[in-house]
Order: C-alpha cells, then sequence, then structure tokens
C-alpha cells in the first residue's frame, strides 16, 4: 500500500471529538479503575509455552520521557514539556513496594532515558532492598561511558542492562541517534560492562544490545552481529522489528515490509547457530513471514524467537494523554488498523499511574490481525502486526498458515 492510502485511517471519535491523528490512532485505552486488590489483570496463556524462560514475574516502571537521543523511530516523538518531567522519588517507593507484594520479583526501568533520572541509583537500591532479585534498565548507554556513574548503578545492585544500540558505525548509529559522536560514548560503555561483567561478575542477569531493525539498518545486520559479538565481546543481541510510531509515524523508508527483512533475518539465525554461537533472539515478526523450516521446528523457535523468552511484563507508565480516550469520546474504527478502547488496561487516577500487562496490550491493543489470520492456524499463538504497519503495507502479502499441531500458549 503507497503511503497516502494510509493517510485517512485514523479511527474517528464522536461525542467529544479527538482532533490529532495520532492521539486518536494510539488512543487505545478508558480511564478504568484496577481491579480491587489488583494493580492489573492478566490474560492466561498469552505467552507461547516454553521451558527456557525466566519465570519471574517483570515490572516496568517509567521514569519519565526525557531523553539525550533523538532517534529517528522513537515511539515517544517530541515529549510535551510535562512529560519529560521525571517521577517524583515518593511515587517510586510507593510504586515497587506495590509491585513487589503482588509477588513480582523483577524490575526494569525505562524512560525516555533513565540513566538521566536523577534518583536512578537510589531506585535500583531500593528495589534490591525490598526483595527484588532482578533489576534492570533499558538505556542507550550515553551517561554509562562516565565510569564513576556506572560504578554507582552496580554498586547499588543493578544486574542486568539492555543497550540500545542500532548501528556498527559511527556514520550509521549517529545518523540513526541524531547525536554525533554517540557511537564513540556507547562503544566505550559497553566496553567498560564487558570488562566489570568479565573481572568482577557484574550484571549477573546479563548485558545485552537491543536493535531497532529498520530499513536503514537491516541489510548491515550480519555486519552489526559480528562488530557487537567479536569487538565489543557481548554475548546477547535482541533485535525488534520497528513499531512505526512516534516519529516513524506512517514512514515507509524506516518501516521495510517483512518479505524484504526475513531473508537478512534467516542469515543471522544462520550465523548465530552455526559460527558465533552466542544467544541472538528477534522479536515483532508475525509467525506467517517466517520459513517453514524456522516455523515448524519447536528447538529453533524457542532459542530464537524472543517471544518464547520474554518474562511475563508488567508496565507502569504516566498518562499522556495518549493512552486513555477522553470523557465522552468514542472510537470508531473506520478500517480494521484502528483501535478502540481496551479492556487491559488500568488507570490510577489517584497515583496518574497507567498499569497494564505488555503481551495482552501488544495483542488486544496495538496489534491488529490481517484478514488471513482468520483461516491461520497460528492465530492463537502469533501476536499479530504492528498495527501502523497495516496502515503502510496493507495485509495483502500475509496468507494462513497450516500446522499439524500449533504451539500451546502457557499460563501466565
Amino acid at each position: 500500500m503507497p503511503r497516502a492510502a494510509a493517510a485517512g485511517n485514523a479511527p474517528r471519535a464522536t461525542g467529544a471529538t479527538v482532533s490529532n491523528r495520532q492521539h486518536s490512532r494510539r488512543a487505545a485505552t478508558a480511564a478504568s479503575p484496577a481491579p480491587e486488590g489488583q494493580l492489573i489483570l492478566q490474560r492466561p496463556h498469552n505467552q507461547p509455552a516454553s521451558t527456557v524462560r525466566d519465570p519471574r514475574k517483570n515490572v516496568e516502571i517509567n521514569v519519565g520521557k526525557a531523553c539525550n537521543n533523538r532517534c529517528v523511530f522513537c515511539l515517544d516523538g517530541l515529549p510535551k514539556r510535562e512529560d519529560r518531567s521525571y517521577m517524583p522519588w515518593p511515587k517510586m517507593q510507593a510504586e515497587l513496594e506495590r509491585w513487589y507484594a503482588e509477588g513480582y520479583r523483577s524490575v526494569g526501568f525505562l524512560g525516555g532515558e533513565p540513566t538521566t533520572y536523577p534518583k536512578i541509583c537510589d531506585s535500583v537500591a531500593y528495589a534490591r532492598e525490598l526483595g527484588f532479585t532482578r533489576v534492570a534498565i533499558a538505556t542507550n548507554a550515553t551517561k554509562l561511558r562516565l565510569e564513576h556513574f556506572t560504578d554507582r548503578l552496580l554498586a547499588a545492585g543493578l544486574t542486568r542492562a539492555t543497550i540500545s544500540m542500532h548501528g556498527h558505525t559511527a556514520a550509521l548509529e549517529d545518523r540513526l541517534t541524531r547525536v554525533p559522536g554517540n557511537f564513540e560514548k556507547k562503544c566505550r560503555a559497553i566496553r567498560y560492562l564487558v570488562h566489570k561483567r568479565q573481572t568482577e561478575g557484574a550484571l549477573p542477569d546479563g548485558l545485552s544490545i537491543n536493535i531497532v531493525l529498520n530499513g536503514w539498518n537491516y541489510r548491515h545486520l550480519p555486519r552489526m552481529m559480528r562488530f557487537f559479538y567479536e569487538e565489543l565481546c557481548v554475548d546477547d543481541i535482541r533485535v525488534n522489528f520497528i513499531r512505526p510510531e512516534g516519529y516513524a509515524d506512517r514512514n515507509p523508508d524506516l518501516t521495510p515490509q517483512y518479505h524484504k527483512v526475513v531473508p537478512w533475518l534467516v542469515k543471522a539465525i544462520v550465523l548465530a547457530e552455526t559460527h558465533f554461537q552466542r544467544v541472538f533472539t528477534f522479536g515483532g515478526f508475525p509467525m506467517c513471514v517466517l520459513p517453514k523450516s524456522l516455523r515448524n521446528n519447536a528447538a529453533l523457535l524457542s532459542r530464537y524467537m524472543g517471544e518464547y523468552r520474554d518474562l511475563s511484563t508488567a508496565c507502569s507508565i504516566r498518562p499522556d494523554g495518549g493512552h486513555f480516550v477522553p470523557a465522552g469520546a468514542t472510537l470508531e474504527p473506520e478500517t480494521w488498523a484502528g483501535t478502540e478502547a481496551s479492556s487491559v488496561v488500568f488507570m490510577d487516577e489517584t497515583e496518574q499511574r497507567v498499569r497494564f500487562n505488555w503481551q495482552d496490550r501488544k495483542q488486544l491493543d496495538l496489534k491488529g490481525k490481517p484478514r488471513a489470520c482468520a483461516s491461520c492456524d497460528l492465530v492463537q499463538v502469533c501476536e499479530g502486526v504492528w498495527k501502523p504497519y497495516l496502515e503502510i503495507w496493507g495485509d495483502g502479502r500475509f496468507r494462513p498458515v497450516r500446522v499439524r499441531a500449533p504451539a500451546p500458549m502457557s499460563e501466565p
């Protein structure tokens, strides 16, 4: 589908008017209260059954949307001033206490960029004090080049870091993040973290490079693997297909079609299997676009498809107006790529936090089901396709899959 074909396909709000196109397309959540005694509800069987998944329940807490990078595919786009403010420390303490009381033992801190949060070291330390055994940050690592700061984070009890880096050269990385000199800063940070892991056993739950696979970098995936594995000596790479929202909203240049990317993904899997033999996983690809030899091999799927390894994850973020339908408004999707009020997201009016299970949110709110899904044997396993992808390219290339025994979904 050409770019212009999607221009008028945003869902329409009636009653109160939702005039902003991106707001109306992303407005997925009515401001509903959480169930009494629970922060969220979670559907059973919302993940593929897996013997390799970490059983700890995980929560990701957004500290604010301020960031020191300007990635061309950033989901937040250009945050409003109020969205760049940080989570107050008493609210952070209370939020950590609530999730721990509900049995969560893994916590991650998200942004924006969490290392710019003035209380990030205190947050890590408080999480460990409460009893969280896995404490992670998802970071662009720019600030982690400062060894004294990284030492403080590690001393506070950080057990895992996932670093967003999307290129193997300065030209590519700096173009994607739009910060000159970013590549060298990130390389310095990664080398220091690898050193701390090798010499002191830091980050026992891992150090991962997270790559957003997009139209500018997917052809370089084998070279990126060689760079991260052999030159920077990391042992874990995750690639996620771009979610075309925010800055990348409806951008076909940044959002390649699956059939163009999958051959490069397959090449990466072959390299991981035969040469590098380190952790390599991918996410965001519907199962029907994967080759049959991968799709029908349970061992390969569980080894490389990230959805088989991802922890069951709750999210806690501050609402920004794009996460729930305004009072009195009713969304009327004009196409199958539209959206409607969510049944899986809960608004805490007192704390001004939106909470949801990420697996449920993806499957029920953020991803759509192409027409081929209606007769596909994997429809209960596959998460579907990001709705903005369907708005750009349509669903004409998707085909139903026939299998003898579709992979089961697991308990939460």
